[in-house]
């Protein structure tokens, strides 16, 4: 099947006849931007195809043009079977249908939509048919990242095609319902892991042979049960008698009132020798105090002898730093008198360099003057210039408000021409080729065919045999084309301009004159560059300024010796000046140096008073500090303290030795801690000892009574009959279970064979269709193979003897295998006689430009089997893609 022609009108954005052209054979490229209908264009072509021309679907609804009240009409002509046929349908208003075949009409109405299905080989549905391959082939936009997904009706398509090339019975259609069959039975007794499946037969069996198991097993324990407390019964009364002996009992009381005593004894001499510790610590505390005192006087002695050397030698200092500060304070006045000589000679030098400057910048400003003069005439000559074309701008501009209402209005009467010529009947002329000539239709001669919309009278001349008057009955529509032609005249007086062309005419010369006069403006602002922001002058007010400043600066030259008509020579005037401030220079380095040494010595001089000041302050620190170690001890009393404070030290020293001495003898006494230790776990163990006897008596007792009364009362439930009747019960269960699972193990083997006979078919099955992608799949990927499984969905793909998922791809990735595998299926359909277009909209959408390079190649390698017709909005992506440019064009015949 090729499509050779698409025509819509009513349709979406299309509210006038559109035609596709180019269609043909091969690779077809639609490159428009976006919202200007592509998509519009092959959901019509999907509908015309596809669905009753008499639905109302949602789908269909949104064919609708909006705010026309227009039946939505598609044509679609293509060639199949060695034949040309036409499909004219019209939905939502005044709908229709009507199939032409080799320019014969062949079918009308409901007829048309089934007479299409047939020729495509369509299995009809009640509003549409089963799109089959075409579904598969035809992508719509945002589809082209997902797998190929065959309906069931295609899928069956290509099973029978592949079938009838590899003659595999499990790889195909016949193996699916084979296998099917055997999961059926399974299903009725296992889940899909092979469980047992509720409300199965395999379940209820193993449900009874359960319940037997559990009662006989809950039935022997009972028994054993029993027998286990009719032994311990024997042991709990052997337990209570030796629980019971008195004279163990007697035996326990004594130990534990010896251990008692024994702690008591333990913990009295631990007191007495912790009393003598305490002891012990206060006379170490008293010897720490009289050790301390008489450390403090000895130190107080050192620090009064220190403190006397150092006043000595700080006296010695103050004398020399006096003397250091006299000297400096000398060579500082001698210094100062020098840089005041310096300082007197270098204000006479700038005198002399300012009046060479002042003379220099005269004779400078006179230049600018002149300069300035030039650039304002200038600039007063542009402002006329533009000044004028603002005026003629003013004279003969078309508000764009107004051109818009032009174009409104023109807009209206299409729509209304478009309207009437959509109720209005056709007339249709056919001549024949002895007729050529003499036909003519309103005044235009007819060769062949002509087809016209009977909005008007018509005059239809047949040379001088006859005249034929086509009148149209009266219709609103006439009048509303007259009031919209009233509309457009009053837009236009409005505008006052003749026609529209007129007043794009007048826009275009605004904007050369616009353009002129920014070129002016900038010539302008270049001459007479604006101020900053904010001020209140322009740039001519800025010129006339400065050339004010600048006459302003030349008279000022005369007070400096000019007469401001004869300048002297500019080049002696700068050498004046050079001479003037290398004298000016020289001077300022020496001025320089000169006040560099009288600041070193000033600094000098203030660091010797400093150091002056320092010595007398450390002399002054020094006598203070031996003033207040002499307050605390003078000299006449220091000898005797020190001796008393040695003795006192001596006193506490022997004190402190005997205390230490009787309280190592009474901890020597006190039982060691381990010791301690092992008497408070004797104390302990023998009293739980004594209270878990008289516990565990106590419990015994009540296990004997419980045990008593289970035996009695198990002894007579007749629990022997009862578990051979289960038994019974249980080997009948097990059999049935075993009966069951040989028949599921059976079809479990079965499907199991089945299944690894379709794995092993598997590859010869898919072996057409991996042959078909492979040229186009190594085109993109060299070397890499794509794994399919029957259904025709992508596993993963290989490459570089890596697989990887097909949902771990790239997103431009996975578009790109998902197109190649529709190329393939449709390539395989092709050389099967079930050629069918492959229609892609907005595909490829995330390729780099080296892979689109290389899905142009594998588009125009497909081409060749079958037609391609590619929509896209990616004019520039799509420029090296070949092929046929298709356009979308108004058809005003």
């Amino acid at each position: 099947m090729i499509i050779t022609h698409l025509a819509v009108s009513g349709v979406g954005r299309f509210r006038t006849r559109h035609v596709v052209r180019g269609l043909g054979a091969g690779l077809n490229l639609l490159c428009a931007p976006n919202e200007a209908g592509k998509s519009t264009l092959f959901r019509a072509l999907t509908l015309a195809l596809f669905a009753r021309h008499g639905s109302k679907t949602e789908e269909i609804r949104r064919l609708e043009s909006l705010g026309a009240e227009l039946p939505a009409c598609v044509e679609v002509g293509f060639q199949r079977g060695g034949a040309a046929y036409l499909l004219k349908k019209s939905f939502l208003r005044a709908t229709g249908a009507k199939l032409f075949k080799n320019g014969a009409l062949v079918a009308d109405g409901r007829a048309a939509d089934e007479a299409v299905w047939t020729a495509l080989d369509l299995t009809p549905g009640t509003s549409a048919a089963e799109e089959a391959a075409f579904g598969l082939l035809w992508v719509r936009q945002g589809q082209s990242f997902e797998p190929a997904a065959p309906s069931d009706g295609t899928r069956a398509l290509l099973s029978r095609v592949i079938e009838a090339e590899v003659g595999e019975v499990l790889g195909g259609e016949r193996g699916e319902r084979v296998l099917k069959s055997v999961a059926d039975k399974l299903a009725l007794d296992e889940t899909a892991k092979g469980q047992p499946k509720a409300g199965g037969a395999w379940k209820a069996a193993l449900d009874r042979r359960a319940e037997a198991q559990a009662t006989l097993a809950t039935l022997r324990a009972t028994l054993a049960g029993l027998e286990a407390d009719r032994t311990a019964l024997t042991d709990k009364l052997r337990e209570r008698d030796m629980l019971a002996d008195p004279a163990e009992i007697a035996r326990q009381k004594a130990d534990r009132d010896a251990a008692l005593a024994e702690r008591d004894r333990t913990v009295q001499a631990e007191q007495a020798a912790q009393q003598a510790e305490t002891e012990v610590a206060q006379r170490e505390l008293a010897l720490d105090r009289a050790r301390k005192s008489h450390e403090e006087l000895v130190g107080l002695d050192q620090r009064i002898a220190k403190t006397r050397d150092k006043i000595a030698a700080l006296t010695r200092r103050v004398a020399e730093q006096a003397d250091a500060r006299t000297a400096q304070a000398a060579r500082l006045a001698t210094q100062e008198q020098a840089f005041g000589v310096l300082a007197t000679q270098l204000a006479d030098a700038e005198r002399a360099v300012d009046r060479a400057r002042r003379q220099e910048i005269a004779a400078r400003e006179a230049e600018r003057v002149a300069e300035l003069s030039t650039r304002l005439a200038k600039a007063r000559e542009l402002r006329e210039a533009i000044a004028r074309i603002r005026h003629l701008i003013t004279t003969i501009a078309v508000p764009a408000d107004a051109i818009a209402a032009v174009e409104a209005a023109m807009q209206a009467l299409d729509t209304a021409r478009a309207r009437a010529e959509a109720k209005a009947s056709r007339v249709k002329i056919t001549v024949a080729p002895a007729g050529r000539g003499r036909v003519t239709c309103a005044g235009e001669p007819v060769d062949a065919t002509r087809d016209v919309a009977a909005v008007a009278p018509l005059t239809i001349a047949v040379g001088d045999l006859a005249t034929i008057e086509v009148v149209p009955a009266a219709s609103d529509d006439a009048a509303a084309i007259a009031a919209a032609r009233q509309a457009l005249d009053k837009a236009l007086r409005d505008a006052g301009v003749g026609s529209l062309a007129e007043a794009h005419e007048r826009r275009a010369k605004v904007a050369d004159l616009q353009t002129e006069g920014r070129g002016l403006a900038a010539e302008l602002a270049a001459i007479a560059p604006a101020p900053a922001k904010g001020a209140k002058e322009d740039g001519i007010a800025a010129l006339e300024r400065a050339l004010a400043e600048a006459q302003a600066s030349l008279d000022a030259g005369v007070e400096a010796g000019l007469d401001g008509t004869a300048l002297p020579d500019r080049d002696a005037l700068v050498r004046t000046r050079a001479e003037a401030e290398a004298a000016r220079d020289r001077l300022r380095r020496a001025h320089a140096d000169a006040q560099s040494a009288v600041l070193a010595a000033r600094s000098e001089t203030e660091a010797e008073t400093l150091r002056l000041q320092a010595a007398q302050l450390d002399l002054g620190d020094q006598q203070g500090k031996l003033a207040e170690d002499l307050a605390i001890c003078p000299d006449d009393r220091r000898v005797d303290r020190l001796a008393r404070l040695a003795a006192d030290a001596a006193q506490a020293r022997a004190a402190f030795e005997a205390a230490a001495a009787r309280a190592k003898e009474l901890r020597a006494a006190v039982p060691t801690a381990d010791s301690r230790v092992a008497l408070d776990a004797r104390v302990k163990r023998l009293v739980q000892a004594i209270d878990g006897r008289e516990k565990r008596l106590a419990e015994v007792e009540r296990e004997i009574a419980n045990l008593q009364g289970r035996v009695a009362t198990r002894g007579g439930e007749g629990l022997g009959e009862r578990e051979a009747e289960t038994a019974d019960a249980l080997a009948l269960a097990e059999t049935e279970v075993a009966a069951i699972e040989r028949r599921l193990a059976a079809l479990r083997l079965l499907r199991d064979t089945l299944t690894e006979s379709r794995r092993a078919a598997r590859d010869s099955y898919l072996g057409p269709v991996k042959t078909a992608m492979r040229p186009y799949l190594h085109a993109l990927f060299p070397g890499a193979e794509a794994a399919l499984d029957t259904g025709f969905a992508i596993d993963a793909l290989t490459r570089a003897g890596a697989g990887e998922p097909f949902v771990q791809l790239s997103d431009g990735t996975r578009e790109q295998v998902a197109i190649i595998v529709r190329l393939a299926l449709g390539r395989l359909l092709a050389e099967r006689g079930q050629a069918v277009p492959v229609v892609l909209d907005d595909s490829l959408v995330f390729s780099d430009d080296d892979r689109i390079e290389r899905m142009f190649d594998v588009l125009t390698q497909a081409a060749e089997k079958q037609q391609m017709i590619v929509l896209t909005c990616r004019s520039r992506a799509f420029l090296n893609c070949g092929g046929q440019a298709l356009t979308i064009e108004r058809d005003e015949g």
